[in-house]
């Protein structure tokens, strides 16, 4: 077993969210996604410094919400890719 230490980090409240949010869904956890990046970093992989971070809005996290939820409930439609453009006409009411 190897020893284990604390790093505190400083960082803005919606950088942390949007983070944990994302790592997450990938089934890990913050720590883990800290630790991933120090081992590349001391492998030799490229740092990219990155002051264009994506951090979605509160309206993009309530619709991605949404839509894991009507994914759950199996509220979904499938389209094929060839019919999708009739597929939203319909929805608007256009025909073709």
């Amino acid at each position: 077993m190897s020893n284990s230490t604390t790093l505190t980090i400083r960082l803005d409240a919606d950088i942390k969210d949007a983070a944990r949010r994302r790592a997450q869904r990938l089934g890990i956890s913050l720590g883990t996604l800290v630790e991933n990046d120090l081992r590349r970093f001391i492998n030799g992989h490229p740092i990219v410094i990155d002051d264009d971070s994506f951090v979605p809005t509160e309206r993009l996290l309530a619709d991605i919400d949404k839509a894991e939820g009507e994914l759950r409930d199996g509220e979904t439609t499938s389209v094929p890719a060839s019919d999708i453009g009739q597929y939203l006409d319909n929805l608007s009411g256009k025909s073709q």
